[in-house]
C-alpha cells in the first residue's frame, strides 16, 4: 500500500476516534450511558523481498466499556436499596404513631385506670364517675384515631405498589422493545451499543421496583424473570403485572401476573421479594396488619374484661352491673373463587386465648383446615362438645353449619382482631350503672384457669333464700365444680347464716352433702351424732368437713339447715360453665384444678363498698393479653418490636445506600465518562489526525515531484 493509502487508512481511524470521543463527551450526563471506546487493529502487512511493510490502520469496533459482574451488582444494590428505604420509611411513621404520648394509647390507658381509681376512693360521687366514663370514651376515641392513621398509612403503600406495578409494565415493555430493535440492527461483531445501554437502563429500573433477574439468549435478547420465576420479559414480547383483589382481604391488594395464556391473573404476591415492591407488600403484611391487629386485640381484651367485671358488681342503685362497652363482631371474607358465598360465623368465646393474627379457613373435600397468617401456620380445630358444626381454636368459636355446600379450596378469611379498634363502642352514658360494689364474690382462689365472668340473679325481686351464701370448688378430677349451697328446712325461727366459707377445698369430705338440725332442750346443733353448743350471746361457729357456718340467734325446736351439693362439667376446650344456686346464676371459663374455690355471698351492706371497682383497678395488672401480658405490657411490647423493627429497617436502609453508593463508583470507574480524560483524548486524536493529514498532503507533494520530473 502507498503512502497516501496508509494515511487515508489513519485519517479515516482517527476520524472516527473523534466522532466517538466527541458522542462520549456528548452524553456524560446521560443517565445509563457506558463509554464508548475505538479499538484500532493495524492492517495485514505487504511481503515484500526486503520484508513485511505496513499497511496502516483499521477499525475492529468501537467498544462499550462495562463490566456484567459490575452491572449485576448494582442492580442488586438499587433493588435492596429501594427495599430497606421502603420499609424504613414506612415503619418510622408508625413508629412515631405509636411511641408518641400525643398520639399513642399508653397515656390513655394511664387516664382510664386513675379514673377507675378514683372511683374506688369514693365509689358514690358522681363526678369522679363521670371522669371514668370520659376516660372511656376518650380511650375508644384513641383506639379510632390509631386505627384510621394506619389506615391512611395501608393506603398510601397500595398506591405506591399501584405506581411501582404501572413502572414495571412500562419498563418492561421498554425491554421487549429493545430487544427486538436490538436484534434487527445488531451486525456481526457490531451491536448498537446506544441501545444496550438504554435497555440495561431499563432493567436497572425495574430491579428498583422488584427483584429481577436475566438470562442471554443466543441472538442477544434478554429474558427477565420475577419472584421465584415468573416470566415478566421474554425476547421481543412482555406479561404485565396488575394490583387486584385476588383473594379474600379486600383491603390487600395483591400483585397479579396477567400472561398471553391465561385468562385471569396469577396471584404472585407471595414470591415478590426486593425492591420497592418487596418493601411494601413487607411494609403491610409485617408493620401495618400487624399493628392494627395488635390495637384491636388489646382494646377487645379491655372491653371484654371491663364488662366482665362490671357484671359482677352492683351500680348505685343496687342492681346488677350491665356492659359498659359494646364489643364488635369478627370479620369473616369469602374467598373471590368460593363456590358459594356463605361464610362462616365466627365468634370470640375467649378473648384471651385469642392471638394477633388474621386466619386463613379451608376446606380441603374432606375437612376444614384453619392456618394462621402470614406465616400459614396450622392451626388444630376441635369440634365444640356441644355442637359438632362448631370448631374452636385459638379463643374463636367457628360455626361452619352454612357451609354444607362448601368445594375443594373454598376458602374464608377470618379477621377477630384487625377491625376491633375502629368498632369498638362505650354503650354506658349513665355514671350512675357503673358496678364499684361487690355483688356477690367476696372471695375467689382459683390454680387453674377458670375466672367468674357474669352473675346473675335468678328471681327479680329475689327471695330470702337469695342471701345463703354458697360455695363454688374444683373437684378433685380437675373436669369440673362442686356447687355448695345452703337451704332453709322448717321452723328456721329467729336464726340466720351469717356466713359460710370453705376452709380446706381439697377436704376429702368436703362435698359429702349434710343436715344440720338443732336441738333445743340441749340448745346445740347436730350433724348426725356430732354436737355443735349453741352460743346463746353471739354468733354459733360450726366447722365440719372442711368448711366453717357461722350462724346468729337461735332456731326453733327441730329447725333443719341442708348443706347441698351440686356437681357441674367443664367442658374441654374450656367454654362458659354455668353454676346456679338459690336465687342466682354464675359464669365461669376456663379449666378447673383441683381445690379452686369461689365463694358467693350477696352483699347486703352497700353503702361505701368499693370493692367491684377495685376489682375492675386491678384489672390493670392482669395478664390479659394472650394470658402472657398486661394490656400496658402488650402496648409496651408492641411498641418496642416496632421500635426495634424501624432501627433494623434503618440499619440495613442505610447499608444498603452504602453498597448502592459503592457500586454506582464502581460502574462509574468502568463506564462513566471523564471529561479530563475525554479531552486528553480529543487532543491526542486531532494530533493523530492532522499527522495523517500531513503524510497525505507529504505523499501529494510526492506525486507531483514526481510528476514534474516526468514532464522534463
Amino acid at each position: 500500500m502507498s503512502v497516501l493509502g496508509t494515511g487515508i487508512t489513519g485519517l479515516l481511524a482517527f476520524q472516527r476516534a473523534l466522532a466517538t470521543t466527541s458522542h462520549n463527551v456528548a452524553n456524560a450526563a446521560t443517565e445509563g450511558y457506558s463509554r464508548q471506546r475505538v479499538d484500532f487493529t493495524a492492517n495485514m502487512p505487504q511481503r515484500l523481498g526486503s520484508g513485511y511493510l505496513g499497511q496502516g490502520v483499521r477499525i475492529d469496533g468501537i467498544r462499550r466499556l462495562h463490566d456484567a459482574w459490575i452491572d449485576t451488582q448494582l442492580r442488586t444494590s438499587m433493588s435492596d436499596s429501594a427495599q430497606a428505604t421502603a420499609r424504613a420509611d414506612f415503619a418510622e411513621r408508625v413508629d412515631n404513631l405509636l411511641a408518641d404520648r400525643s398520639t399513642g394509647l399508653a397515656p390513655t390507658l394511664e387516664n382510664l385506670f386513675a379514673a377507675v381509681q378514683d372511683v374506688a376512693n369514693d365509689p358514690s360521687t358522681l363526678p369522679a364517675r363521670m371522669v371514668m366514663l370520659n376516660e372511656s370514651h376518650t380511650l375508644v376515641g384513641r383506639l379510632d384515631r390509631i386505627n384510621k392513621r394506619l389506615d391512611e398509612q395501608r393506603q398510601i403503600v397500595n398506591s405506591q405498589l399501584k405506581d411501582a406495578v404501572d413502572a414495571v409494565n412500562q419498563y418492561a415493555k421498554g425491554v421487549a422493545t429493545l430487544n427486538k430493535e436490538i436484534l434487527a440492527r445488531s451486525t456481526a461483531g457490531s451491536p448498537p451499543n446506544d441501545l444496550l445501554d438504554q435497555r440495561d437502563l431499563l432493567i436497572r429500573k425495574i430491579a428498583e421496583q422488584i427483584d429481577v433477574t436475566t438470562t442471554t439468549q443466543d441472538d442477544g435478547a434478554i429474558n427477565l424473570f420475577i419472584g421465584t420465576g415468573q416470566a415478566l420479559v421474554v425476547g421481543g414480547n412482555n406479561n404485565e403485572l396488575v394490583l387486584a383483589n385476588l383473594s379474600a382481604d379486600p383491603y390487600n391488594p395483591d400483585i397479579g401476573l396477567k400472561t398471553l395464556r391465561a385468562d385471569e391473573p396469577i396471584n404472585i404476591t407471595r414470591f415478590m421479594t426486593g425492591g420497592k415492591i418487596g418493601g411494601l407488600l413487607e411494609t403491610r403484611s409485617g408493620v401495618l396488619d400487624r399493628a392494627q391487629n395488635e390495637i384491636g386485640l388489646i382494646g377487645l381484651n379491655l372491653a371484654t374484661r371491663f364488662n366482665e367485671q362490671n357484671r359482677l358488681g352492683l351500680d348505685l342503685n343496687g342492681e346488677l352491673g350491665t356492659d359498659i362497652f359494646k364489643l364488635p363482631e369478627v370479620t369473616v371474607h369469602a374467598g373471590l373463587k368460593n363456590s358459594t358465598d356463605a361464610i362462616p360465623t365466627v365468634t370470640i368465646g375467649d378473648v384471651h386465648e385469642l392471638t394477633p393474627s388474621d386466619y386463613r379457613l379451608r376446606y380441603n373435600g374432606t375437612e376444614f383446615q384453619l392456618t394462621r397468617l402470614p406465616d400459614n401456620t396450622p392451626v388444630a380445630l376441635e369440634p365444640h362438645p356441644d355442637d359438632p358444626n362448631v370448631l374452636v381454636a385459638d379463643g374463636m368459636y367457628i360455626d361452619i353449619s352454612a357451609l354444607g355446600g362448601a368445594e375443594r379450596n373454598d376458602n374464608w378469611l377470618i379477621q377477630p382482631t384487625r377491625f376491633a379498634a375502629s368498632q369498638l363502642r362505650v354503650t354506658m352514658d349513665d355514671p350512675v350503672k357503673l358496678a364499684a360494689t361487690s355483688g356477690a364474690l367476696a372471695e375467689a382462689r382459683n390454680l387453674g384457669t377458670a375466672r367468674l365472668m357474669a352473675l346473675r340473679m335468678s328471681e327479680d325481686p329475689p327471695t330470702p333464700e337469695t342471701y345463703l351464701p354458697a360455695a363454688v370448688v374444683g373437684n378433685t378430677a380437675g373436669d369440673g365444680f362442686d356447687v355448695l349451697t345452703l337451704a332453709y328446712g322448717a321452723d328456721a325461727g329467729s336464726a340466720t347464716v351469717k356466713s359460710f366459707k370453705v376452709l380446706d377445698p381439697k377436704d376429702p369430705n368436703l362435698i359429702t352433702p349434710v343436715s344440720i338440725t338443732f336441738d333445743a332442750t340441749r340448745n346445740h346443733f347436730m350433724i348426725g351424732e356430732e354436737r355443735f353448743p349453741l352460743d346463746p350471746n353471739g354468733t354459733t361457729i360450726i366447722r365440719y368437713n372442711g368448711w366453717e357456718l357461722k350462724i346468729d340467734g337461735q332456731p326453733n325446736e327441730g329447725a333443719v339447715l341442708d348443706l347441698n351439693i351440686t356437681a357441674v362439667s367443664a367442658e374441654t376446650p374450656p367454654r362458659v360453665a354455668t353454676i346456679v344456686g338459690p336465687g342466682w346464676e354464675l359464669d365461669l371459663r376456663g379449666t378447673p384444678a383441683p381445690g379452686d374455690l369461689y365463694t358467693v355471698e350477696l352483699n347486703k351492706n352497700r353503702p361505701g363498698d368499693n370493692r367491684n371497682m377495685l376489682m375492675m383497678a386491678s384489672i390493670r395488672d392482669e395478664k390479659l393479653i394472650e394470658r402472657q401480658t398486661t394490656l400496658q405490657g402488650g402496648y409496651s411490647t408492641l411498641v418496642a418490636d416496632v421500635g426495634t423493627l424501624t432501627r433494623r429497617a434503618q440499619v440495613s436502609r442505610d447499608a444498603a445506600n452504602v453498597l448502592l453508593a459503592s457500586a454506582q463508583q464502581q460502574r462509574e470507574a468502568v463506564s462513566g465518562v471523564n471529561l479530563d480524560e475525554e479531552a486528553a483524548n480529543m487532543l491526542r486524536f486531532q494530533q493523530a489526525y492532522r499527522a495523517a493529514s500531513q503524510i497525505i498532503a507529504t505523499s501529494n507533494a510526492m506525486f507531483d515531484a514526481l510528476l514534474s520530473a516526468v514532464r522534463r
